[in-house]
């Protein structure tokens, strides 16, 4: 009887992962002074914003810390063409190139996704991860796709590149969950719990299978781990603030 709304609330959680950040293949320095001959030069596309390629490399701090570091103003917006120091070191701008070329490609894929063109949503992916194949986004965004369309059986090939990320680890947790294993649904969760800063729809996702599964003490701390957060997603929040309530009903 509970098994149905779970399945649905920990697919639309996995979901909801599509827009969140990822480990990357281009690491940013320790945050330091460089010469320009150490830094690293980038021509600045059109449609390009600090916005978009903080959140391609994965920069702490994100558009505000890329673009002071870069020598601008975050409201201020090189043209086309203008050539910028960006605060990565020389040796990257080939990953670099690799990584905002596929980026362009996931955010053209993003719109088109709106038409509900797939076919051309996964050819544009695939061009993304052709560009760069060790970046999780275009993988675990088609991998999503193929899982829809195609059943669990033909995204694990998609997945090998990333099984150690925990993109891959949400999505093997909802192939498990809904073939009706939930101990390996929660087995891949946890792997993304072991990250520094696992992701609060993992953590939510991880905390509905401990509800399902009778573990109600790990799954209140999980609650309330995320409703102390102001920085999780409120749809996840206020499902986290449902269950927390849900579970001191229980133990009155």
């Amino acid at each position: 009887m509970i098994k149905a709304p779970i399945v649905i609330s920990a697919s639309l959680i996995i979901l909801l992962v599509l827009s969140c950040g990822t480990q990357d293949t281009v690491v940013l320095p320790e945050i330091r002074e460089y010469i320009n001959e150490e830094r690293c030069s980038y021509t600045w596309q059109e449609n390009d914003g600090w916005a978009f390629i903080a959140w391609a490399i994965e920069i702490d701090g994100g558009a505000e810390t890329l673009a002071i570091q870069s020598g601008y103003s975050p409201s201020e917006r090189p043209q086309p063409g203008e050539e910028v120091t960006l605060p990565l070191p020389q040796e990257v701008s080939e990953a670099l190139e690799n990584r905002l070329e596929s980026a362009r490609l996931v955010r053209e894929a993003t719109e088109v996704l709106q038409t509900g063109d797939t076919t051309s949503v996964r050819r544009l992916l695939q061009s993304a991860i052709q560009r760069d194949p060790q970046w999780s986004i275009p993988i675990y965004n088609i991998s999503l796709i193929v899982l829809e369309q195609e059943g669990p059986g033909a995204v694990l090939e998609f997945l090998e590149p990333i099984a150690h990320k925990y993109d891959a680890a949400l999505i093997q947790s909802e192939i498990a969950w809904n073939s009706g294993d939930p101990d390996e649904a929660l087995r891949q969760l946890e792997i993304c719990l072991m990250d520094e800063s696992p992701p609060f729809e993992a953590l939510a996702a991880a905390a509905l299978i401990y509800t399902v599964t009778g573990h109600y003490y790990q799954a209140a701390g999980i609650w309330r781990e995320i409703l102390s957060s102001h920085e999780a997603d409120a749809s996840v929040r206020l499902m986290a603030a449902r269950y927390a309530i849900l579970h001191e009903e229980r133990n009155r």
